[in-house]
């Protein structure tokens, strides 16, 4: 599982302009203030050194957000997961920002937007000079995420 909370992002920006390293920060409805991240890997190769901002579709007005965002970290920490523009080259999703990681508090998230959504800040690494993200790594990271979520009693994950 994961905690998409798509519907109550307000917006945000990311940095990989220090490789191994996004930070960065986004808003959401039903919280105070900006949820701030410090997370352990790489975009994907599309935006890989560089920022992405992006909006969400929430006005912060959203009746059911403080409910459903209930418990969401206000620092993220953790590894980073698949995260891309979708630009070429499409080394995991083309057509659409996809955002996601493994926090320490809250396990997988995920963030889908539309393209139009989202904005590359900077000058991507060039793509020919850099790896793609290791699908086994991803796959791990996946799997540690699935060993820790059986180990917990139920709730959000």
């Amino acid at each position: 599982m994961a905690w998409r909370p798509n519907k109550y992002l307000i917006e945000g920006e990311l940095d990989n302009t220090q490789l191994g390293k996004v930070t960065g920060w986004m808003q959401f409805a039903g919280m105070k203030g900006k949820v701030t991240f410090d997370l352990e890997g790489n975009f994907h190769r599309d935006i890989r050194g560089a920022k992405i901002r992006f909006k969400g579709n929430a006005s912060g007005n959203e009746p059911d957000a403080k409910a459903y965002m209930e418990g969401f970290a206000k620092h993220q920490t953790g590894k980073v997961g698949d995260m891309t523009a979708g630009l070429p080259p499409a080394d995991y999703v083309s057509g659409c920002v996809y955002l996601e990681w493994y926090g320490d508090h809250n396990g997988r998230i995920v963030i889908e937007l539309e393209q139009s959504r989202a904005e590359v800040i900077g000058t991507p690494l060039l793509a020919s000079q850099c790896e793609p993200i290791s699908r086994q790594e991803q796959d791990r990271n996946m799997m540690e995420h699935l060993q820790e979520t059986a180990r917990q009693p139920s709730g959000k994950t």
